[in-house]
């Protein structure tokens, strides 16, 4: 089989139209330059045009049938990750112009949308500190609709990239797009859902008796009926991650301290050295700029990673500076000896494992006392609150999560039905047990990032968090030290055991090969339900 002279001269082009896309995408991101942009669209359109040759398609479906005849394991694997990037990519040069049009303006507009609250601009930051410290239910309520303006701006766009990608994965034989693409990313949409249930079923109760102190304790501080509260009260656009529970202040613990100054202190107690990695970054907020956060690896001929923040001093934005850390030091420690479609995470949720596993650190207590600095007296402290607080934003978490992957199914299952937005109100009453709002019937989910520039996605977070769990559970048991924090032998052994492997296996046999055992949600119930 002659597939090594095809990867010789294949895999060049791949990584140049890599390396143009991501250098596009980073000036776009950081500067919200029109020009940037307009080049992320021909990057991303020249790069789905590698994947159109029926020649190659050919080569490679036939490879796959017949890959028992392949001489080497990484081999035949090359083969299979080639075959799943050339599945996704089947399209027509016409369609390629119209999913990279579409998708590149929708990346735009939430890049540089700024919600508008009584003639003035605000930024997810901004909105987000008045829903978090509000205690007038009109002022969170105002701040709340306003975070929900961009959903009416994108819809129609978005719908009709949904539309033109459920039509282009029906060509090639699914029922829709968010079935191929679950299979894509080598998930049955059967074991995905048995994942869900089981997690649904775990989480009920405990979030039924979290939920209603909760609410009793917000309806005291907005001098409210439980009955009144609306999702404007819950401090989170989106109540994915939760309100502050009594008068402790884990952002009073970063107000005053370098947040990337802690990061290097944290990964280098850990045994790795990511100073590098900062000063490559762009971490602090700007007009024009992404208000998200993310971790993009430009060339991985360089090794060339780097981060986008809009960093403040507050325990969220140092738990999402270690998570963006936790996709780089994946990225940075990959052995470059690697074959180059190798050279990658197996899966989305094996690097959003990392990620998660460093960023739940800026609320433990171990790290609070060896990392933050503070003394034994302060740091049980926190972490009494933060046991607490964990294992209630896990649970609403994985709840969110529930909301999000089955609404995506069933957008996918039908664009066109009338009561998408019902649905979705829906959805968040029967996860997230939140009152709908009276009279509402606007595109709220179409606010989510992700429906439109992470499609088929959210569910990697909640494998991510799962995944976590049992490589933390795994590190204490196995591993020389006191479990994750302040812990040398973590780095060493994240590098040798897993991101050694790059893409050599499939997701879940790399998690079996690291951790002894296939993910499974036991060791995430036993850590925060249990």
């Amino acid at each position: 089989m002659d597939v090594q002279p095809f990867l010789d001269s294949f895999i060049p082009r791949l990584a140049a139209a890599d390396l143009a896309h991501n250098q596009a995408w980073w000036e776009a991101n950081t500067s919200g330059d029109p020009a940037a942009v307009e080049r992320v669209r021909e990057a991303r359109e020249a790069r789905m045009a590698l994947f159109t040759d029926p020649n190659d398609w050919a080569r490679l479906t036939a490879w796959r049938a017949f890959s028992a005849i392949i001489p080497t394991a990484d081999l035949k694997r090359q083969a299979e990750v080639l075959y799943l990037e050339f599945a996704r990519n089947q399209r027509t040069p016409e369609q390629i112009a119209e999913v990279a049009a579409l998708e590149t303006e929708l990346q735009a507009i939430f890049a540089s949308f700024r919600a508008t609250v009584d003639g003035e601009e605000l930024n997810e930051n901004q909105l987000g500190e008045r829903l978090m410290t509000a205690t007038d239910s009109a002022v969170a309520q105002t701040a709340w609709e306003a975070s929900k303006q961009i959903g009416a701006v994108v819809a129609p766009r978005l719908l009709e990239l949904v539309r033109l990608r459920n039509t282009i994965a029906r060509e090639q034989g699914y029922p829709d797009y968010y079935t191929q693409q679950l299979q894509l990313q080598e998930i049955e949409p059967e074991a995905l859902q048995a994942v869900l249930d089981e997690i649904e079923q775990a989480t009920t109760a405990p979030f039924v008796a979290q939920k209603a102190a909760l609410d009793a304790h917000l309806a005291q501080r907005f001098g409210i009926e439980v009955a009144a509260l609306r999702p404007w009260h819950y401090n989170d656009p989106f109540f994915q991650n939760p309100p502050r529970l009594g008068d402790y202040d884990f952002d009073a613990l970063y107000h005053d301290q370098d947040l990337e100054g802690l990061a290097l202190r944290s990964f280098a107690s850990q045994g790795m050295e990511v100073g590098d990695l900062l000063e490559a970054s762009d971490l602090y907020e700007r007009p024009g700029k992404n208000q998200h956060g993310y971790c993009i690896r430009i060339d991985r001929e360089t090794d060339d990673v780097r981060m986008l923040c809009n960093l403040r001093p507050t325990a969220r934005w140092m738990d999402t500076l270690l998570h963006e850390l936790g996709h780089a030091i994946y990225y940075k420690f990959m052995p470059n000896t690697l074959p180059y479609l190798l050279r990658n995470y197996p899966h989305t949720s094996t690097t959003e494992a990392i990620a998660m596993l460093m960023g739940r650190q800026a609320r433990n207590g171990a790290w609070l006392t060896a990392i933050r600095g503070l003394d034994a007296e302060a740091a049980e402290e926190a972490q009494r609150v933060a046991r607490e607080e964990q294992r209630f934003g896990m649970l609403l978490f994985a709840r969110w999560v529930l909301v999000m992957s089955h609404f995506e199914r069933t957008l996918y299952a039908d664009p066109d039905r009338a009561d998408l937005n019902q649905v979705w109100w829906e959805l968040v009453e029967r996860f997230q047990l939140l009152q709908r709002p009276d009279e509402r019937d606007a595109p709220d989910w179409a606010a989510k990032l992700h429906l439109a520039l992470a499609p088929v996605y959210y569910h990697n977070y909640l494998l991510g968090e799962m995944t976590a769990s049992q490589l933390e559970q795994h590190i204490a048991t196995n591993l020389a030290g006191d479990g994750v924090v302040a812990n040398a032998a973590v780095g060493p052994f994240l590098a040798d055991k897993l991101f050694a492997l790059g893409a050599r296996f499939a997701w879940n046999d790399t998690v079996r090969e690291v951790t002894g055992e296939p993910l499974s949600a036991r060791a995430f119930v036993e850590q925060y339900v249990d």
